[in-house]
């Protein structure tokens, strides 16, 4: 955590120091920070991951639903990077549309999970 504290900071710092002198080469700093960052978060998932595995291996349906939220919070964080650095750089319409645009993609992505919890609450109904 405090790597990701320091990694931030930095970055900010920086990016607040060019940003009166080069706005391109402040925004291109914001956006290698947040892929450093990311990049972070990535390597400390793969243990959580495995983890999580670990937990559902004790059925193959578990880890399909198991891929199917790692994909979606993997849209939404990404989403979010993308749509603040859109926000920092005054595109708010385009942040917008990119969140929006998200959130279709997950719920397109987790049809299949909505199948499966109607198909379970249309059994305890029979």
């Amino acid at each position: 955590m405090l790597r990701l504290a320091g990694v931030s900071l930095s970055v900010l710092f920086c990016a607040l120091i060019l940003k009166d002198r080069n706005r391109t080469y402040a925004v291109l700093l914001s956006v290698a920070g947040s892929v450093m960052l990311l990049a972070i978060i990535v390597g400390e998932l793969s243990g959580l991951a495995s983890k999580l595995r670990e937990l559902t291996s004790f059925s193959d349906s578990s880890e399909a639903y198991l891929k199917l939220m790692l994909k979606a919070l993997g849209i939404t964080i990404l989403t979010q990077i993308v749509s603040d650095i859109c926000r920092d750089n005054g595109e708010n319409a385009l942040a917008s549309m990119t969140e929006a645009a998200s959130k279709i993609a997950v719920i397109s992505m987790l049809f299949p999970l909505f199948d499966t919890i109607i198909d379970i609450v249309g059994g305890l109904l029979k």
